[in-house]
């Protein structure tokens, strides 16, 4: 009988020790559940508020930049437009307006700007009329040398009419940008329009800018 209590007596004393280590594992248990919902949420504002910024108006303005700069994009021979060969006689047209400058920039004697825009003229007819929405090899000389024409002729308007002269080209590249951004979303007209504005602006502002300095720009 007295070995029976003296079991009872310590099977209570195991239990009752037992209980604290016991009930002090569910508070940590459920803390480190807290802590793991809560870096989950901030891991999910964050890339929320990342993805906000991406897809904002800034946002596609860096993704048009990257997409047009991307090595990869410039040296391919695909088109980068979705709706396949669909020439525009207002794109092909606005080709040979990069010939108007070439004679104001040969008696400037940049003749390595003259030459750009001749090669251009060439490149863009057969890339963006002669094989648009086509794979060609055409694309790539384009895509090569129209950043050379547009960084030589900016230089050329630079050393002949001066910084703020230079500085109105950034007018043809938001056409350019304008142009890319549409051709992604698939928008025909408004590539058109813009496409033709970004030969057009480029060109047009050379002339002016020449133009209206007409004592600068001579050998």
């Amino acid at each position: 009988m007295e070995m029976d209590d003296c079991l009872r007596h310590r099977s209570a004393v195991v239990t009752t020790t037992s209980l604290p280590s016991l009930s002090g594992t569910e508070p940590s248990r459920s803390r480190n559940s807290s802590l793991s919902d809560e870096d989950d949420k901030r891991d999910s504002r964050n890339s929320t508020e990342t993805s906000t910024q991406w897809h904002s108006p800034r946002g596609n303005l860096f993704r048009t930049i990257s997409f047009i700069t991307s090595p990869k994009r410039r040296l391919s021979r695909q088109s980068s437009l979705t709706w396949g060969h669909r020439p525009s006689p207002i794109v092909g047209a606005s080709c040979f307006l990069f010939l108007m400058p070439i004679p104001l920039l040969i008696r400037a004697c940049c003749y390595t700007s003259a030459m750009f825009l001749a090669a251009v003229t060439v490149s863009s007819f057969l890339s963006d009329h002669c094989y648009t929405g086509l794979e060609s090899g055409w694309h790539t000389v384009d895509r090569v040398l129209a950043p050379m024409a547009l960084t030589s002729n900016i230089y050329s308007v630079y050393s002949n009419c001066g910084l703020a002269w230079a500085s109105l080209s950034i007018f043809a590249v938001m056409c350019h940008l304008l142009a890319n951004h549409y051709s992604k979303k698939g928008m025909y007209d408004h590539f058109v329009i813009w496409h033709s504005l970004w030969h057009a602006m480029g060109s047009g502002l050379i002339v002016f800018c020449f133009l209206v300095n007409s004592d600068a720009g001579s050998c």
